[in-house]
């Protein structure tokens, strides 16, 4: 009786720990019984597919009558990413609802059992619920979404935390339709592409009011209970810039094999641990620049180890990178003078714009010249009181001195959006030197 009683206590919790770590898909109950008869009496019909048989009670079109076939072509990439075979997933099938009036459903006895609240979408076992949206992008986005905790559940047994459960649904609920063809994990060119889904913007609106999430938070968000979407924005967030950074993509697409684990983030920790360091500098700057286009490849950072400068040493700053490190390290309290010079190609708008270290004042990014060089200093041990902030950069342009108040790394790269980055062409050089009379203070 206990262990019933535990089991009915797992699959009422809502949207994680019951999808996570209750039955296995043998033990789930069958998709329930649907009466042709008496579901079109009430105006529900059927749209069926291969792998999703889908009940509806939204008028016919093309944009809701193709979602089966939208579904058919995600399961060969969902199992191309989770390393699942063909022959696995031949036969698997979902039964779905998108429902416009929940009261005829529920008159059905077709809502989730217990979750007849739930929001915009659920899914447990071999089924899933999603109400209908204004957009016919978001309404695929949700049906994308609970199929990825659906194929999750089926076939890796689980789906892991709450972050993790989240951001790889919606990293691979992010996608593409076009002339039948579907395309998952894309990151957004831009808003009209993606119509209502609006990750973006709330994680812009975070950081812009001093509220963006550090990398722990993120990884602490819970969704046994009802999650806000900007907790799927930031689950989103984390998953996409772990999945598409070049240093870090491979590693974390091992973490399909820990979703059985209660222990997951804690392995997820060491699985990274030799760039948990750079991991804490690179997300608030990914965090803080984050917008639609963002060129992962090229903001990835180039970190390399740093020697104390003791006399002047010059460097050379790629334009079409995001940070780059240098390899100096500068003692807190010394002053340092930078000085720049070089020309360079960026923002090709028809016609290459040159540019200087000094930018283009033509044109401004983030409230600064474009194509202006920029500085932000790394801690070399970091504390409370002494974090790295490439949110808010040093304008170094041909030259400025700096003094840092703690032992750190500088960090160079050209103002630029982070979606335009491929355009720019050539680079600077940088030099830094010591100024003597700070050797022996103010």
């Amino acid at each position: 009786m206990y262990h019933t009683l535990l089991l009915l206590f797992l699959w009422t919790l809502s949207v994680s720990v019951d999808r996570a770590f209750a039955q296995s898909p043998a033990d789930w109950p069958a998709p329930r019984h649907v009466n042709p008869a008496r579901a079109d009496a009430v105006g529900i019909r059927e749209i069926p597919g291969k792998h999703l048989r889908l009940w509806t009670d939204v008028p016919s079109n093309s944009a809701v009558d193709e979602l089966p076939q939208v579904f058919d072509a995600a399961v060969a990439q969902w199992a191309n990413y989770f390393g699942v075979t063909e022959k696995q997933v031949a036969d698997w099938q979902v039964q779905g609802f998108l429902i416009r009036e929940r009261a005829k459903f529920d008159a059905l006895g077709l809502l989730p059992d217990g979750h007849h609240d739930y929001l915009n979408g659920y899914a447990v076992g071999n089924e899933l619920w999603l109400d209908d949206q204004q957009s016919d992008y978001y309404r695929r986005h949700l049906l994308l979404h609970e199929g990825t905790h659906s194929f999750m559940l089926a076939f890796l047994g689980s789906a892991g935390p709450g972050w993790y459960m989240e951001g790889t649904a919606e990293l691979l609920g992010t996608h593409r339709w076009q002339e039948n063809l579907l395309e998952l994990n894309v990151f957004p060119a831009d808003r009209e592409q993606m119509p209502r889904w609006g990750r973006i913007k709330l994680i812009r609106d975070a950081h812009q009011s001093g509220k963006a999430l550090s990398l722990g938070q993120v990884m602490a968000i819970d969704n046994r209970q009802s999650l806000s979407t900007d907790a799927y924005a930031w689950c989103w967030a984390l998953s996409k810039f772990l999945d598409s950074h070049p240093e870090y993509s491979e590693k974390f697409r091992k973490l399909p094999r820990l979703v059985k684990r209660s222990d997951f983030n804690s392995r997820f920790r060491k699985l990274f641990h030799k760039e948990w360091a750079d991991l804490n500098v690179e997300w608030p700057a990914f965090v803080a620049t984050l917008d639609y286009g963002y060129d992962t490849d090229r903001m990835a950072m180039q970190h390399g180890e740093a020697k104390p400068l003791e006399d002047s040493a010059t460097i050379t700053v790629a334009a079409d990178r995001g940070w780059q490190a240098t390899p100096w390290l500068l003692r807190g309290g010394t002053q340092y003078q930078v000085s720049a010079a070089g020309r360079y190609l960026i923002a090709n708008v028809g016609q290459p714009w040159p540019c200087e270290p000094g930018g283009v004042t033509i044109r401004y990014h983030d409230g600064q010249p474009l194509g202006m060089l920029l500085g932000a200093l790394r801690p070399v041990k970091s504390s409370q009181d002494e974090q790295a902030d490439f949110a808010h950069p040093l304008a170094i342009g041909l030259g400025t001195t700096i003094k840092p108040a703690y032992d750190a790394v500088l960090y160079l790269r050209v103002n630029d959006s982070p979606a335009e980055l491929s355009d720019n062409e050539g680079a600077l050089n940088v030099r830094i030197a010591p100024v003597n009379s700070s050797l022996h203070g103010d």
